[in-house]
């Protein structure tokens, strides 16, 4: 057996389960009047405790949008890309443009991008997680986010195969999530290294503008199918080999690993656990795999071992 040739059922299942969505803002449609007043006063009223980007801005449309869970208006810049979209998403009505350029948001497109910065801001942690106010999150700010998300299954051994279930969301981005979901990560599926640049990312992801983002929107087939590979392989490692046993003995030997420890196994079993590469230190056992032995007995005579993954 080799994961290479795992085959994978489930995707059209959770491809629509939403893994991020917008912090609920009310709309306020300001008349021409109200935004031409507001204009002379909303660089003083433009927040300043959170920072959205490192140095200057990497996005030349800079908009302005009230930010209801602090009170004061963000100024933020956005991609071309993102821009046109908005406006013909919500029509530019809902966009007052200053003098110097800049754009005063309204309406729905400003309920639409402060929702989404909201989430990433606040639910995602992006703004606590920010330890030293300077608007770039290093790796290590990053790991404290609620960026992650992943998908749940069930993986079974013998004939290689993942069904995947269900999903998780806002998951903290520590080594261990990054360890298992290392070829997402690398691809900057979760997080961007400031707020500007996750929000324009997140504008672009959600891709029909409803304000919440579902899993196929953000991985594909072909990139869920790597990520749960990478699941896989953190887990239990990539050199599963054929072996001359009946399957039970393999799943018993499995078990009794798991349940009783490395040191309750006799010598046929180790060599069994062995040459199908599952032979394991008790550490590895207390540290990884605590969370699935609950779920072993139960699967057993099925030759099911739940991962979750």
């Amino acid at each position: 057996m080799n994961l290479t040739n795992m085959k994978y059922y489930g995707y059209e299942t959770i491809s629509n389960n939403f893994v991020y969505g917008v912090l609920s803002q009310d709309v306020q449609n300001r008349s021409k009047t109200e935004l031409a007043e507001l204009d002379k006063s909303i660089d003083s009223l433009t927040n300043t405790s959170i920072k959205v980007n490192f140095n200057e801005s990497t996005f030349k449309n800079q908009v302005y949008f009230k930010d209801e869970t602090s009170g004061e208006f963000i100024k933020i810049g956005l991609s071309d890309e993102n821009l046109e979209k908005l406006q013909r998403v919500f029509g530019k009505q809902d966009f007052f443009t200053k003098s110097d350029g800049s754009q005063i948001l309204s309406g729905k497109a400003e309920s639409f991008v402060a929702g989404w910065f909201g989430d990433i801001a606040y639910k995602r942690g992006y703004a606590s997680s920010d330890a030293n106010g300077d608007g770039y999150l290093s790796q290590d700010e990053l790991a404290n986010t609620n960026s992650g998300f992943t998908s749940h299954g069930v993986f079974n051994l013998y004939s290689m195969t993942d069904t995947s279930t269900s999903t998780e969301s806002y998951m903290k981005l520590g080594d261990s999530f990054k360890n298992q979901h290392s070829s997402s990560y690398a691809a900057g599926k979760y997080a961007s290294d400031s707020i500007e640049k996750e929000l324009n990312k997140t504008i672009q992801n959600d891709k029909n503008s409803d304000g919440k983002i579902a899993y196929g929107e953000i991985m594909d087939k072909n990139e869920h199918e790597q990520d749960v590979t990478d699941i896989i392989t953190a887990m239990i490692g990539d050199k599963i080999e054929q072996i001359n046993v009946g399957e039970d003995l393999l799943a018993k030997a499995l078990l009794q690993q798991f349940m009783g420890g490395v040191s309750s196994l006799n010598a046929e079993q180790k060599a069994i656990l062995a040459k199908a590469g599952l032979l394991m230190d008790e550490n590895t056992l207390k540290e990884d795999l605590s969370s699935v032995i609950k779920n072993i007995e139960a699967n057993i005579e099925n030759s099911k071992i739940d991962f979750k993954v």
